[in-house]
């Protein structure tokens, strides 16, 4: 056969090659090579396009087969990470004037520009793949872009770059003489997916991505490569060091890595010597690489550099490095200067829209009567006598912060609308123990300086970053681009030879500043070194995510807190919970106290306790349980404490402190993050579970949906079974659709517009019967308390917004249940082996009479909706009309078994209704 010329072809041969080998997999599912080839095909329509193509999801499996499914249909896409700022997103894709989105995760409302055409992959991904046709690669010019990279957007408006299809093929080709790839090998994938994860997929080989939880927290991580056995995984040298320095050497034994390559900065000796002592089988590779020329070199560290810097190997055959001194002339080896490169084949065409920019760093100089194209790198770096590079740091115009790309006159335009100065030098320096840091150098004249007093409170020399000005500038920058420090010059100091500006002759900040004593608590200063700023800068009452941090910064904030808690946080707590909140969660200084684990009555264990659903279990249970017994809550501590979120469910249903404890833990740790022996003596007194915990979040998209899901249910299943207790789950009307029916008392399989609550609960359907454990599964619709309505509930929400403006939906209609009524049958005897399923939903829905009614966009337009609540109906207008009928037989047999009221019973719409309408008239009269 002869050997595919494009990665296309490459890509098309491997899914042939090896149709039931695993291609790629994250912690939810897997994808076989053939599998991800119908995927591939069941793109073609949707990718018909001549336009470039978004790709909006985090980097995993959804990513990534949305990826190869552009690559082998010829269209050029652009990653677009949910993580960039707002407009960011909308200014990368009106530049590159994408014709189509890809979701792979749900999109935050506006996240997306409103007017933009989607697709959503990761739902084809779960839907049964159609019979598949043959694949073929389609025929791309080596000119054309095989993708788009985006840069670091540093005034908000991302430079976006494309690499060539030649280029890309060049270079993987090229690195598999270093780093070569075959079948069975497993790949992990860092956050530079878009580049890794190609060249191991064209050769056979396996991709895995840890999910953001896992891959920014090194013991995680290390458990996940332990468990997947993965060869070999990409790393910034920042976080590479974060990974060693959080390794014990027992787990450290453990780690299967073959292979490290390092990537985004320069490596240091302390980084060599780690690796070497630390995992001495994992070989460690050096690999430099651009945006504007992919990959240029690489080579294997065996040993320290001493005082020179690490080589980065010499440059691949198509790239010639040129090393130039300040006037543009060739140094010699062994001499410093500033690295470009030449390469018809591996350069890019420039930045698109940006002439100017592609003109400053894309040059055109002449040597020896010769002119050729250079790529300006913004390298400082100096050619050995072997032709090896060995790479300084960055210079003036492009700066390196913990892996992330700062392009300085970007930043030193964007400041201009804020700050008053006549000359400046942004510049990156380590900052005592805070490590490195974005320091902005400027010089200003009397005027400037007033108006910089008057302003941001700036004095002659240092200052920290004031709160007021770093939130002027997230708003428009990523985190990683506000500088730390400012340090305010009469003059900046200019080189006495190029009369440029000096910038190794820039004054240092002085470490004391940021180390002051101070009264902040460790979880403050955590954050203080985790941001590289004083004390003084963090507010406690933000979380580290408002306030600018970033993952790997997270990271640094997570092994801070261990060190001086000796425990591990997880990753979203040490991200987006308040600050002061973290510090009681870490302390245990909850709203109040929690008690000690008395784990010696018989009884039952409820979770989600605080819930809805969950109080009217508890208060049920406290009535209806022996004396003797109990309800154990599990309820774990989040922006306000375990116990007393509990205690006010409890006095609001008028329950005794006696007939319920509070277990202080959580469902996605195992078990329940609770010590052996009290995890034992729970066990041991327990006899049912009754499971009302979910995640109904908006925000939280489906893949994470899933995780959370699995990961609790895991630990739910393997406490019935240590308990020998039987189980009752709440899942949702949500694993079918709001229209059509009789929807049976059977296993339910996901459809196109599922969503991630839906595919969650079906997912944990199928676990709980496959599990053998005695279980009941009981299907409910939305729930209704007449007396208080459930203010996360979005048919309360509909009917409250309703009421306000006078309209109501056309053809509004819903099932609801009684939740007292839904109560009462999860505490009934409704168990067996079989894992029966019960959908407790009545066969009339709820529908409106003698209401003026509109149109669902006139409706839309009239109501005040909370902006995720409005995007979720005016993207799923069914749910306006949810109109499904359901099989309840095995429901209504249970009903009748358990009391003589009819089953119609569990949903009075009728009163419900009065009962809203009263109170939404007694509200308005009070308003």
């Amino acid at each position: 056969m002869t050997k595919p010329l494009s990665v296309a072809g490459e890509l098309v041969l491997a899914i042939s090659s090896f149709p039931e080998s695993a291609a790629m997999s994250d912690r939810n599912r897997s994808l076989t090579y053939r599998r991800l080839g119908h995927f591939i095909g069941q793109l073609q329509t949707p990718l018909s396009t001549h336009q470039v193509v978004g790709i909006f999801g985090a980097p995993g499996l959804a990513m990534a087969a949305s990826a190869a499914a552009c690559v082998v249909h010829g269209r050029p896409f652009v990653h677009l990470d949910p993580a960039m700022p707002q407009m960011v997103l909308h200014n990368i894709m009106s530049e590159l004037k994408v014709g189509i989105v890809l979701i792979c995760q749900p999109a935050a409302p506006g996240q997306l520009p409103g007017e933009c055409t989607t697709f959503d992959a990761s739902a084809l991904l779960d839907n049964p793949a159609a019979p598949a046709q043959p694949l073929h690669a389609t025929e791309v010019s080596p000119d054309d872009p095989i993708y788009m990279v985006a840069t670091s957007g540093t005034t908000g408006r991302p430079k976006c770059i494309p690499v060539a299809n030649d280029a890309a093929f060049l270079s993987y080709e090229w690195r598999d003489a270093f780093t070569p790839y075959g079948p069975g090998m497993r790949v992990g994938i860092y956050v530079f997916a878009i580049w890794e994860m190609f060249r191991p997929l064209r050769k056979g080989a396996e991709l895995w991505f840890p999910d953001a939880d896992t891959l920014f927290a090194p013991g995680k991580l290390a458990d996940f490569l332990i468990a997947h056995d993965i060869d070999e995984m990409l790393f910034t040298p920042s976080f590479y060091d974060s990974f060693l320095t959080a390794l014990d050497p027992d787990k450290a034994a453990h780690i299967p890595l073959s292979r490290v390559v390092l990537n985004g900065e320069v490596v240091t000796d302390d980084l060599i010597r780690a690796s070497l002592k630390t995992l001495p089988n994992a070989a460690l590779w050096n690999l430099y690489s651009i945006c504007e020329t992919h990959d240029v070199c690489m080579s294997q560290l065996t040993a320290l550099a001493g005082d020179a810097p690490a080589s980065v190997g010499k440059p691949m055959p198509h790239l010639q490095a040129v090393i130039l001194d300040e006037n543009d002339r060739p140094c010699p080896p062994g001499t410093s200067g500033q690295l470009h490169f030449e390469g018809q084949r591996m350069l890019g065409r420039g930045y698109i829209n940006r002439p100017e920019e592609t003109l400053l760093r894309f040059r055109e100089l002449t040597f020896n009567r010769r002119t050729t194209r250079l790529y300006d790198t913004g390298d400082q770096a100096w050619l050995d006598d072997t032709g090896a590079l060995h790479i300084e740091g960055r210079i003036a115009h492009m700066l390196k912060l913990r892996g992330y790309s700062i392009q300085t006159q970007e930043l030193t335009d964007t400041l201009r609308e804020h700050l008053a100065f006549s000359a400046a030098a942004p510049w990156v320096s380590e900052v005592g123990e805070r490590g490195q840091s974005l320091i902005f150098y400027y010089a200003a004249d009397a005027d400037q300086k007033k108006e910089n007093k008057r302003a941001w409170g700036f004095d002659a020399g240092t200052n920290k970053t004031p709160a007021a000005l770093s939130a002027v500038l997230r708003a428009a920058l990523p985190a990683y681009c506000v500088p730390s420090f400012f340090v305010q010059m009469d003059a900046l100091p200019l080189h006495p030879v190029s009369g440029k500006a000096d910038l190794r002759a820039l004054p240092r900040v002085d470490a004391e500043i940021y180390d002051a004593p101070c009264s902040a608590g460790a979880v403050v200063t955590a954050a203080a070194t985790a941001m590289g700023c004083a004390p003084s800068e963090i507010d406690p009452a933000l979380s580290f995510h408002d306030q600018g941090g970033d993952s790997l910064m997270c990271v640094t904030l997570m092994l801070e807190l261990e060190k001086v808690f000796h425990t591990p946080i997880d990753f979203e707590l040490a991200m987006t919970v308040p600050l002061h909140r973290l510090d009681q969660l870490m302390t245990h200084e909850a709203d109040a106290p929690a008690p000690a684990h008395d784990f010696t009555r018989p009884g039952i264990l409820l979770t989600g306790a605080t819930g809805f659903l969950g109080g009217h279990v508890l208060a049920r249970a406290a009535r209806d349980l022996q004396p003797d017994q109990v309800v154990y809550c599990l309820v774990r501590d989040k922006n306000r404490g375990a116990r007393d979120r509990l205690d006010d469910v409890a006095r609001h249903h008028g329950i005794s402190s006696d007939r319920y404890v509070m277990v202080a833990g959580t469902l996605d740790a195992d078990n329940f993050g609770l010590e052996q022996h009290s995890y034992k003596a729970l066990s041991a007194v327990v006899t049912q579970v009754v499971h009302c915990a979910a995640m109904v979040n908006l925000a939280i998209g489906r893949r994470e949906m899933l995780d959370w899901s699995a990961r609790g249910l895991e630990t739910v299943l393997a406490f019935c079974a240590a308990a020998r207790a039987d189980l009752r789950f709440t899942s949702s009307t949500s694993v079918f659709p709001d229209r059509g029916g009789p929807w049976p008392e059977a296993p339910a399989t996901t459809w196109k517009d599922c969503t991630g609550y839906g595919a969650a609960k079906i997912a944990a359907e199928a676990a709980i019967t496959a599990s053998g454990v005695p279980a009941a599964i009981v299907r409910l619709p939305s729930l209704y308390d007449l007396d208080t309505p459930n203010p996360r509930d979005i048919y309360e929400i509909i009917l409250e917004a309703s009421h306000a403006a006078g309209a109501f939906p056309h053809a509004l209609e819903f099932p609801m249940s009684d939740v007292t009524a839904a109560a009462r049958f999860l505490l009934s005897d409704i168990t067996s082996p079989m894992a029966p399923v019960y959908n407790l939903i009545a066969d009339k829905p709820i529908t409106l009479e003698g209401v003026q009614t509109c149109s669902t966009s006139a409706w839309l337009n009239s109501v005040d909706l909370a902006p995720g609540i409005a995007q979720v109906l005016k993207t799923h207008p069914d749910t306006l009309c949810a109109n499904s009928r359901f099989e309840n037989v095995a429901a209504s047999a249970a009903w009748r078994r358990l009391t003589n009221r009819p089953f119609s019973d569990i949903s009075d719409g009728a009163r419900l209704l009065s009962r809203r309408t009263g109170q939404a008239q007694t509200e308005a009269m009070h308003t």
